[in-house]
């Protein structure tokens, strides 16, 4: 736990862009002992969520933005953006100010802890102003939440920023250094992980996963599949679950969604569905704490989702909580493309050739050997999840043929491996706050 002195305060910020920086929020603050110590702060800006739900959702404004964030033009946008970041900064400083206003005494020193690169900047702007109203010392810390190094997460002013690789900080370190840019301090830390998921299953509780995904088992398979806060690719996890359904009345699938206008046509359908339990609210805050329930009340064998920041759930091992074996559908937007290069380099997913080797197996209905999966495995770390091919009858036939011919099985057992690379620990928590300490009594 990391403990709060009654002199420091943690401002936890976060923008209602997708539910991903929310659960990076959550997984930092649960450990905190001193609750009363640490403030929620949400950006005020819709435009940012309008945005998010645009690109997510629109073609050919995904194709642009992707374009947007690669090579000189990215630089150009990103300059762009900044400047737009720092000019709609004043609503957050009388955000911040009407905080401390509503505190009886005021702390001797604020954490900022960012989840957004949008309040990042625009703290960073405010932050020298804050600091004199106020009178007391302010420390930005910008957690990145993809292993994507877009340079818009270089944020001048940020006083520590944590990414998930070295590869990230060392582009993000260049783009700086090049745009001749104040230094900033990149700490590589492993990817921040709810330590509830991290905590290890019981003998039983991980025989029950492994007999979820057995050859020729009759036991219920427990599948997660959490929509994303934009929405995205609902038709295709709507056929998928339907297609699966028909395959085997085994499968019982958990949907997680956030409850507004655009996903409430899925949602009613879905709780038509057989062995479908839909989980919703209208709250970003109560949809991720219905993910973690489900977790604590379920054993999760598979989970269906976006190669996003669920994806670091590879980090764990099938022996715990939140181990479940992650089924990526289609990546959307370049930070989820990253995500799969961070796991392919790291064996915890499988090379694009091995992958399409497995795809064309289950799309031709040909058996594989036990052999054959013994030396697709072989020098591998941990294999913890697989990409699906795209189109749901593509996908549902591969993790029916996963199934029958013991990918999973095999993929339980491998996922008890330790990988030793310091980027793919499950203790990014703990390391995070002790670096955050450090960064205080260096005061």
């Amino acid at each position: 736990m990391f403990s709060t002195a009654s002199e420091l305060l943690v401002v936890f910020t976060y923008a209602p862009a997708g539910l991903g920086h929310l659960r990076v929020v959550n997984t930092l603050s649960d450990v905190l002992a001193d609750k009363d110590s640490a403030v929620l702060l949400g950006s005020n800006d819709k435009g940012i969520e309008s945005i998010h739900k645009f690109i997510s959702l629109n073609f050919i404004a995904r194709n642009l933005m992707e374009w947007f964030q690669r090579g000189e033009q990215q630089k150009i946008f990103t300059r762009l953006y900044r400047n737009y970041l720092k000019s709609g900064s004043k609503n957050l400083y009388q955000q911040v100010l009407e905080v401390f206003e509503q505190r009886v005494e005021v702390p001797k020193k604020i954490v900022f802890v960012c989840t957004h690169f949008g309040l990042a900047h625009q703290l960073a702007n405010i932050k020298p102003k804050l600091e004199k109203t106020i009178g007391v010392k302010i420390y930005l810390v910008v957690q990145v939440t993809d292993d994507s190094p877009l340079y818009i997460w270089y944020v001048p002013g940020s006083d520590l920023t944590f990414v998930p690789s070295e590869k990230t900080k060392q582009e993000l370190t260049e783009y700086g250094v090049k745009e001749k840019l104040p230094k900033i301090d990149f700490e590589v830390v492993p990817y921040p992980i709810n330590p509830f998921l991290c905590e290890d299953l019981s003998s039983e509780q991980y025989k029950l996963r492994v007999k979820q995904v057995e050859r020729l088992s009759k036991e219920n398979i427990q599948v997660s599949v959490p929509i994303s806060g934009a929405a995205v690719s609902m038709d295709f996890y709507r056929h998928l679950i339907n297609r699966l359904n028909a395959k085997s009345q085994t499968f019982t699938f958990h949907v997680v969604s956030r409850l507004v206008t655009f996903t409430k046509y899925f949602i009613n359908r879905a709780k038509e569905w057989p062995n479908v339990k839909v989980y919703t609210s209208s709250y970003d805050r109560e949809v991720v704490d219905l993910y973690d329930e489900l977790y604590k009340r379920e054993i999760i064998s598979l989970e269906i989702t976006k190669p996003s920041e669920q994806s670091f759930k590879a980090l764990l091992s099938t022996q715990q909580v939140g181990g479940s074996i992650l089924l990526f559908s289609k990546p959307v937007g370049r930070q989820e493309y990253d995500n799969l290069d961070f796991m392919r380099r790291h064996n915890l997913i499988f090379s694009q050739e091995e992958q399409k080797y497995l795809w064309d197996k289950a799309q031709k209905s040909e058996s594989i050997s036990d052999l054959s999966i013994i030396k697709l495995f072989e020098n591998k770390g941990k294999i913890r999840g697989l990409e699906l091919p795209l189109g749901s009858i593509k996908a549902a036939n591969f993790i029916w043929w996963c199934i029958n011919h013991g990918i999973f099985e095999k993929m339980m057992e491998q996922g008890l491996y330790e990988n030793k690379d310091f980027e793919t620990g499950s203790n990014g928590v703990a390391i995070f706050w002790e670096k955050v300490k450090n960064l205080i009594k260096e005061e």
